[in-house]
């Protein structure tokens, strides 16, 4: 007896916000799965990778506020030093069902490393999420970048090319997985599957991300992904603007449009000297640099490209928040900065702080009625019921 393709029906009864909110700036999490969060640092008020109830109110805060997306690091190791930054961290499928489950309107992500998770099982495990949100899931996809952890997995790190080819037909399975009925083939060098089946559909299209911020990485990006997730060049404003612009340009040679989305590191203080006394108490006195520079080594902040002053630019900004974009300054700066960054073309941002549940507190009562009178955002109203 034979299982009878059935046709996809999507029966959402809600709706993923990355694609369908209407504000200028919308608004993330970023990084709140793991050990220390986006910060590389030893302070004591370092976020907690094991606290689950604890994360899972300030997301829920999040949720309550509008905010779009919840995004977590895909983390299986962590980088050594005092703090072994990201060495505690919550799978993120499973992470993400369990936020699913208690959040009514944000996109729950999964980041998802393509050589450590079958295509198959990745796209039941997305699907069964989707279920459980009722159609906000969303897949930030990696390529792999970080080789000891490749290594936990009896692989080694491909090639650059090789990883993105591979990450094609690992996207291609998984599109197949959602959308085709019945059963389905598909061979090729990475990949040999016969009569693959995948059931049930997810109820929306998921959301699909990526950060390739080489040649290959936003080709790969504009190809098959609705979010570019991008490391901003901060250099001047017109190198942002290009960069920026460079994704939608590969975007509009498919004949589509791709949103550009970034992350952040927030100080929000009474002043200006305030911020910037934080900023150095949790960077400069207690950054953990044997970390940063385990990090740096590996995406090649230090191979010679970067002068040292510019190295050394890099590695404070990824103590305070993994190079993030910062947001430093009075709620009003802040606003500014957010404006800014709307002109240049970003669509999205993605907060992380030291301590998160603080921060996204001081950040809702203070900065987001700001961004309502200045029209990025629109006064967010909760369902009833």
């Amino acid at each position: 007896m034979t299982t009878a393709p059935r046709r996809f029906i999507p029966t959402a009864s809600k709706q993923n916000p990355m694609l369908t909110s209407r504000n200028k700036m919308k608004l993330g999490l970023f990084g709140m799965n793991a050990d220390g969060g986006c910060a590389i640092t030893t302070a004591p008020e370092r976020h907690m990778g094991d606290d689950w109830v604890g994360m899972m109110e300030f997301c829920k805060t999040a949720d309550r506020a509008g905010f779009e997306s919840l995004i977590p690091v895909g983390r299986w190791r962590g980088f050594g030093g005092d703090s072994n930054f990201n060495g505690v961290a919550f799978e993120t499928y499973t992470w993400a069902a369990g936020l699913a489950a208690v959040t009514d309107q944000i996109a729950i992500v999964t980041t998802s490393h393509v050589p450590t998770v079958h295509p198959l099982f990745a796209a039941k495990q997305a699907a069964t999420i989707d279920h459980i949100s009722g159609g906000r899931f969303g897949l930030n996809i990696i390529c792999g970048w970080f080789g000891p952890e490749m290594k936990m997995f009896g692989g080694t790190m491909m090639e650059h090319e090789t990883r993105y080819n591979y990450a094609d037909q690992w996207i291609e399975i998984v599109q197949r997985a959602w959308n085709d009925p019945g059963y389905f083939d598909y061979k090729t060098e990475s990949f040999n599957r016969t009569q693959a089946f995948a059931e049930p559909k997810p109820l929306n299209r998921p959301v699909l991300i990526n950060a390739g911020g080489s040649p290959r990485g936003k080709r790969y990006c504009a190809e098959h992904c609705d979010v570019a997730f991008v490391i901003l060049n901060q250099s001047d404003p017109d190198t942002t603007r290009k960069q920026i612009q460079s994704y939608r340009d590969i975007a509009a040679e498919y004949g589509k449009e791709i949103q550009i989305w970034c992350y952040s590191y927030c100080v929000q203080r009474d002043s200006l000297a305030e911020a910037h006394k934080y900023l150095d108490y949790y960077v400069n006195q207690h950054g953990d640099d044997v970390a940063c520079n385990n990090i740096t080594d590996q995406i090649g902040i230090q191979t010679g490209i970067f002068t040292a002053e510019e190295a050394e630019r890099f590695r404070f900004h990824f103590k305070a928040g993994w190079a993030g974009v910062p947001l430093v300054g009075t709620a009003e700066m802040i606003v500014d900065q957010f404006q800014n960054y709307s002109d240049l073309g970003v669509d999205g941002i993605c907060l992380s702080w030291l301590d998160y549940q603080s921060g996204i507190d001081d950040f809702i009562a203070g900065v987001l009625p700001l961004m309502e009178q200045a029209g990025l955002r629109e006064k967010y109203i909760p369902r009833i019921g």
